[in-house]
């Protein structure tokens, strides 16, 4: 997985680049659109897949999408699988709204919608330095222009993977794919981020 430090890659593995906070705290707070009044039987698993909103919005906006474009994304899923629940497998509803959004994200890329600086992110701590909140903002700058470097299908897996920690297991069950696809996908990911990591790491130092 990828840890906190200040930005760079460390030699080896795992992959290092500064994240500040974890990234489960990277999320804003999205509640799920207004819907209409649902059977009581539906509705504990309206409230499985409002659950997922969160983890949605985070991977939208590491697949390219601002965080305007990605909440309205993640909204969107909601209610495609809210008007879907007879066809989606009980306990599968992540793996049904990851589907979606993946899907969804492609389309937004192909209109152009491509990544934004995140207007929303973790908030310093208390008394944190200013040179260390602008470390921490040069670090996810970083790391999204290197994420624009990866394909789709790379960045799924590797977003899933070193940022979300997923395991792979998870992941091959999320994206609908063999666990060897996984596995080559995530090590194509890893040497073409460190690339582009470290392109993008020379620029820096130029004059």
């Amino acid at each position: 997985m990828i840890k906190p430090t200040p930005f760079g890659i460390a030699q080896g593995s795992p992959l290092v680049i500064g994240l500040g906070q974890p990234a489960s705290t990277a999320a804003i707070r999205i509640a799920p659109p207004a819907a209409e009044v649902l059977p009581a039987s539906a509705t504990n698993r309206a409230e499985e897949l409002a659950s997922h909103l969160d983890f949605l919005w985070r991977f939208a906006c590491r697949m390219g999408l601002g965080s305007a474009a990605a909440e309205d994304v993640a909204h969107e899923a909601y209610v495609i699988a809210l008007s879907r629940l007879d066809a989606i497998v009980p306990g599968k509803e992540r793996s049904y709204l990851l589907s979606v959004v993946v899907n969804m994200v492609r389309r937004e890329r192909k209109r152009g919608a491509r990544h934004e600086e995140l207007d929303v992110e973790p908030e310093a701590p208390s008394g944190e330095a200013p040179d260390h909140a602008l470390d921490e903002k040069r670090a996810r700058e970083l790391l999204d222009r290197s994420l624009d470097a990866l394909d789709d299908e790379l960045r799924a897996v590797f977003v899933l993977h070193e940022i979300e920690e997923e395991t792979m297991a998870t992941i091959a069950q999320l994206l609908d794919v063999a666990p060897g696809t996984v596995a080559s996908r995530l090590r194509r990911a890893r040497d073409e981020w460190k690339r582009a990591t470290e392109r993008l790491k020379r620029e820096r130092r130029r004059p």
